[in-house]
């Protein structure tokens, strides 16, 4: 890892701390949320790079995560989760859908097979099956929302971050593929509801960060354009 990477600003208290130019090319985006009672790290990279996460989650909190919540248990996202849960003591959290991939390290369901890597299994702190939410404050939470379709147990999260509202919808453009268990229909159906929380920035997890709120309803359009039938 080139020293000189550091965590890159996306909003008020909201970092891009890991990726394929920041930690590893096998590494989805990573983001963290810092918050005055918890610093949430959504997604962890993975596997190889789950150090340089961190520290890069460290610099931009200035304390280690309290929370990890994994998007999905595919191993770019999943990978590095019991090596930084090892580290920091955080709290784990993962849809109950996809909680079995990481607590067996699945690997055609991790998707780790793609890879060439394994993922290291893991016990979840929280398993979520419905909404949810991880309170920044006494005020604000980030929400954590189901979107089952890239696999049974994806699910995105919001929050509002300097009167705007940040969306981390990590794999908002699938892929999709009978071994993650991936339904398209109820794909689309995430993608609307994505769409009517008509979010100022949408954080993905492999094509960037998209503003202002017009384009982030254009690129979850296009990718509904994408996979129609």
């Amino acid at each position: 890892m080139n020293e000189t990477r550091e965590p890159r600003k996306v909003a008020a208290g909201i970092y891009m701390v890991g990726g394929p130019d920041l930690t590893d090319p096998r590494d989805c985006l990573c983001y963290l949320v810092d918050g005055p009672q918890a610093k949430v790290l959504i997604d962890c990279g993975a596997g190889p790079s789950a150090r340089a996460v961190l520290d890069l989650a460290i610099e931009a909190a200035g304390a280690p995560p309290t929370h990890l919540l994994l998007t999905h248990a595919h191993i770019d996202h999943a990978g590095g989760a019991a090596e930084i849960k090892r580290s920091t003591g955080c709290q784990v959290l993962i849809h109950a859908e996809d909680a079995q991939v990481l607590a067996t390290g699945d690997l055609k369901r991790s998707a780790a097979d793609w890879y060439g890597l394994a993922l290291e299994p893991l016990e979840a702190d929280q398993v979520l099956e419905g909404d949810g939410a991880i309170a920044l404050s006494e005020q604000e939470d980030l929400a954590i929302i189901p979107t089952p379709g890239h696999t049974p147990g994806s699910v995105a999260a919001w929050c509002m971050a300097g009167g705007l509202k940040v969306l981390f919808g990590q794999d908002v453009h699938g892929p999709f593929a009978p071994a993650f268990g991936s339904d398209l229909g109820q794909w689309r159906a995430s993608m609307q509801r994505l769409l009517e929380l008509e979010a100022d920035v949408l954080a993905e997890g492999h094509f960037g960060v998209f503003r202002p709120a017009d384009e982030v309803s254009v690129f979850i359009q296009e990718q509904l354009a994408n996979h129609q039938g």
